[in-house]
């Protein structure tokens, strides 16, 4: 209701200058002279709530921002020109302020308390000229200043000022409103700053089309530190045709679509219903369509919501399985997106032909389902949008502005209209027009990132909530996860994607393959940098080095049969390549001993290892050369206390502890059946989890302890210092704490350490589900989101912010952003 609220306001500070105290009711009803021509009424009374006097309002406008941004409008600079004489006015108890429209452009007004002497200083007025006229038989004082004519009068008791001879002529020749339901809602008491009662509102709907929506509608209107919200009633004629009145009979449903719609959509426009079938009666005003009886008699809210340039209709189904039947006969298979079906949808028209004018102007030729929602889109990009919002939780639902602003709302309505993006009431969000005349203007302010407006039926009337709040950037933001940006490749993926830092921006670049053998680097953007080929699949994963030691990044890596080194533009550093005649067998290991950047990597090929240097160079030191058996694992670099240790395990069950030379620094005759789980350290220990669920803690004097594991055969093990991390099927324990994660497939854990803090993210592969949990076992706010593969955390550029890159469709990288 955005016009609505700035008519209103802009009227409002007028009034400041109003000084108004309590006086005892006289012979006449100020109700009585209300000029038929209103469309506007403001009511303003100390006799109810005497805090509300216009001084105290006043300085409630200037302390809340939202109010005092409309006061630059220049839609009503006439209009506040005609109304400052009435700061000399000397009015007691209730006052109405009456807004009519002279002609296209011009407001006028009519100012109604009751009458006492010296209600007027005409001293104060400037230059002011008062003369006595006769307009009809009625003597009416004309007082002339600064280009302004104000006529006043006195009847019954009841004093009268208006900015034009033709509404006083009209209020004195009995021409006013009569209507018993207006007079009702005007006399209703209030405990609000203000009240407001409009008269024949225009439903805009996101098109701005307007129809008659309803006879009168009283607000009473809360002046609040970071906003404003407003409560009422509102009547809809049966007599007359008026949009509110189909509601009659239909009992509200509870409202959902926050939960589905993206929180970058513009508008939303939702109305539910207990009986599809009369809806459709009464606004078609004759047979329903027995075609579609089975569709919509299985939904409880329908809702239309506005993007950039196009529009989506979304269904809330009561019985999906019920609903997706009737619809069969209209969908034909398309494509997927991230595992959700888009088909195709052959009846574009149907849903403005019956619910026109709740829905129209859209035509949608696509469907997808979404829990119990059903979507039609215009566009495929349309569809994308919304179904990667609804993956991610990025949706209008899961803001905390959105939040904050339900808890005013009630949970079911008949309708409901939001309006997103900082658009602040132009009308009261933009969806009732109460304007009589003057340019139109929108104002946006991002502090106020939501209005709502919402309508219940209620027998013969509507229940009306409204409420827009400051929601500051902080708490919008905080915790939330949005995607960076999603790239498609030409071909599938192979592996996940990785950071890679870039030294020249000090971001961080992502590093991927393809299963043409392509290695891609991608900005932060998304924008491929270049894409290398190199001789076959990666062997573990990207290693990032700095072999110069000047801040420089390379990446260094195996395949089959290759040690690659490239520098960030993908060009091999000499001497490498380094080729092997033989296949390399494990990943690449490369040791840091002293954190100097003086790395060794070492190649696996069967039982041999060979370890070279940051120039390509055999290191001649290192005498371990040759196992007794096929090397199992990648070799590993452990510290315990100030001795390093080389880790290498063997298919014969043999572990060595090796010194930096490849000299044992622990002799072991205990065999181990080693897993996958790589050799780890637990305090002053070693762990080993073997293949039959045993726990083998290895002292640094060679004693074993085993434990056998009362776990299942997809147990993994991982620590990183302090933070031990357990994941058994579903069951996730992270330094102990217990999490129970929904019954599926998942990834192993793997642990971060970004902004000073340990992350734990896990995968769950049959619903594409990525996992980030904080090192005391809490989820990451906003997760789990899309995801197919592992996913792999940073530091983001800005402080305390995370950057988390997974694979998503088989030949897409997604990259998310946590604030």
């Amino acid at each position: 209701m955005t016009v609505f609220i700035k008519r209103i306001v802009l009227i409002i500070l007028c009034c400041c200058f109003l000084n108004c105290e309590d006086s005892d009711s006289e012979n006449g009803s100020i109700y009585n002279f209300v000029p038929k021509s209103a469309s506007i009424v403001i009511k303003f009374s100390t006799d109810v709530n005497p805090s509300s006097s216009f001084s105290n309002f006043n300085n409630a406008i200037k302390d809340n921002e939202l109010l005092s941004s409309f006061v630059a409008q220049k839609s009503h600079d006439d209009l506040w020109k005609k109304m400052e004489v009435l700061k000399n006015m000397n009015s007691k108890g209730a006052v109405l302020l009456c807004i009519s429209n002279e002609n296209d452009s011009i407001d006028g007004y009519t100012f109604i308390t009751k009458a006492t002497s010296k209600i007027l200083n005409t001293d104060s007025i400037n230059k002011a000229t008062i003369d006595t006229i006769l307009i009809g038989k009625n003597t009416v004082q004309r007082i002339s200043f600064s280009n302004q004519v104000l006529y006043t009068a006195s009847r019954d008791s009841v004093f009268i000022a208006s900015s034009s001879e033709q509404f006083m002529a009209a209020v004195l020749a009995g021409k006013t409103e009569k209507n018993a339901a207006f007079k009702k809602l005007l006399q209703l008491t209030t405990e609000s700053d203000f009240s407001v009662v409009t008269k024949g509102a225009k439903l805009q709907n996101v098109d701005s089309a307007g129809v008659n929506f309803t006879s009168w509608t009283n607000i009473d209107i809360a002046v609040l530190r970071d906003g404003i919200s407003a409560t009422g009633v509102s009547i809809a004629r049966d007599t007359i045709p008026q949009l509110l009145s189909i509601f009659k009979g239909q009992i509200p449903q509870q409202n959902d679509i926050a939960s589905i719609v993206p929180s970058d959509a513009l508008k939303v426009l939702s109305f539910t219903f207990s009986d599809a079938e009369a809806l459709q009666l009464k606004l078609n005003n004759k047979t329903t369509n027995e075609n579609t009886a089975d569709i919509f008699g299985t939904v409880s809210e329908i809702g239309e919501v506005l993007f950039v340039g196009e529009k989506a209709v979304i269904l809330n189904s009561i019985d999906p399985v019920l609903t997706r039947e009737a619809l069969g006969r209209y969908i034909s298979k398309k494509n997927n997106f991230r595992q959700i079906a888009i088909s195709s949808f052959s009846a574009p028209q149907l849903f403005e032909e019956a619910f026109a004018p709740l829905i129209s102007n859209t035509k949608p030729t696509l469907l997808f389902q979404l829990d119990n929602f059903f979507v039609f889109t215009e566009s495929e990009a349309n569809a994308k949008q919304i179904i990667t919002a609804y993956t991610n939780k990025n949706c209008l639902g899961d803001t905390s502005y959105f939040q904050k602003h339900a808890s005013q709302l009630s949970s079911a309505s008949s309708l409901l209209f939001l309006n997103l993006q900082g658009e602040v009431p132009t009308s009261l969000s933009g969806f009732l027009d109460f304007t009589t005349g003057g340019e139109k203007e929108i104002i946006r302010s991002k502090k106020y990132p939501l209005a709502a407006l919402q309508y219940s039926y209620d027998r013969d009337f509507a229940h009306v909530n409204f409420v827009s709040r400051e929601s500051s950037t902080k708490k919008q933001v905080s915790g939330r996860v949005s995607q960076d940006f999603n790239l498609k490749l030409t071909n599938e993926l192979l592996g996940r994607p990785v950071f890679f830092n870039n030294h020249r921006s000090k971001l961080k670049d992502i590093l991927v393959q393809d299963i043409t053998n392509a290695i891609h680097l991608i900005n932060p953007d998304g924008k491929t940098i270049w894409t290398e080929k190199i001789d076959g699949p990666l062997l573990g994963e990207i290693n990032d080095v700095d072999i110069y030691r000047n801040g420089k990044r390379q990446m260094a890596f195996t395949t089959k049969n290759t040690l690659y080194v490239l520098d960030r533009n993908g060009k091999n550093i000499a001497p490498f390549p380094i080729k092997f005649k033989d296949p390399i067998t494990q990943p690449l290991a490369v040791f840091d001993y002293d954190k100097n950047r003086k790395y060794r990597f070492l190649v696996t090929q069967g039982k041999d290892v060979y370890m070279y240097d940051s120039a390509g160079k055999a290191v001649t030191g290192f005498t371990f050369k040759k196992a007794s058996s096929k090397i199992v694992l990648p070799p590993q670099h452990l510290q315990l206390g100030t001795k390093d240790y080389i880790a290498i395990a063997e298919e014969n069950g043999t572990l060595n502890l090796l010194s930096r030379r490849g000299k044992p620094r622990i002799e072991l005759t205990k065999k181990f059946a080693f897993s996958e789980i790589p050799i780890a350290k637990e305090g002053s220990k070693f762990v080993v989890i073997t293949k039959d669920n045993k726990k083998e803690s290895i002292s640094q004097n060679g004693k074993v302890k085993s434990i056998s594991l009362d776990v299942s055969a997809n147990y993994n093990f991982s620590v990183t210092g302090t933070t031990k991390v357990t994941l058994d099927d579903n069951l996730l324990r992270i330094k102990g704490k217990l999490v129970e994660l929904p019954f599926g497939i998942y990834t192993k854990p793997k642990l971060f350490f970004a902004n000073r803090s340990i992350y734990v993210s896990v995968t769950e592969t049959q619903d594409n589900k990525v996992y980030l949990y904080k090192s005391s076992g809490s989820l990451v706010k906003g997760f789990p989101v899309f995801g197919s593969s592992l996913a792999s955390v940073s530091e983001g550029s800005k402080r305390g912010s995370l950057k988390i890159v997974v694979k998503g469709e088989n030949n897409e990288v997604i990259c998310y952003g946590l604030r």
